[in-house]
């Protein structure tokens, strides 16, 4: 399997024609405070199957990691791979709906995605401290 597309946003789903739709895509999220609370995002991973993929399902895996390599979570889904249809080589679209992942502290982050434990790739996501809006009236 190759990875074709790995993205954080907003919100993402597949139409019943197969159309992957996606608003408010990102790779920053801003805090006050750490460890800061994200309520929820999609992680839209696109996956294009090889020959003699066919037909087969696939593990899956999606970490978080933070900038030295710690895991703050890991999902596992398998992904069946369609047959070929026209001479097309079939794709699978994956969207997981993240709710309340916390980021413990601010600096880089990065999602990694295996497939049968081979890596496939990686989004950075970044995680910033935003400076308390002053109060004072100058």
């Amino acid at each position: 399997m190759k990875l074709l597309l790995l993205l954080a946003a907003d919100y993402a789903n597949v139409t019943g024609d197969g159309k992957l739709n996606v608003m408010g895509i990102f790779r920053e999220i801003n805090a006050y405070n750490f460890p800061a609370r994200h309520p929820s995002m999609h992680l839209v991973i696109k996956l294009g199957a090889e020959l003699g993929e066919y037909g087969q399902t696939r593990d899956l895996v999606v970490k978080l990691l933070d900038a030295d390599g710690g895991e703050i979570m890991s999902l596992s889904s398998p992904a069946n791979i369609p047959m070929g249809d026209r001479g097309r080589r079939p794709e699978v679209n994956a969207i997981l709906e993240l709710k309340d992942i916390v980021f413990p502290k601010p600096g880089p982050y990065q999602f990694v995605v295996l497939v049968d434990k081979y890596h496939k790739g990686e989004l950075s996501i970044y995680a910033n401290k935003l400076e308390t809006p002053s109060m004072d009236q100058e």
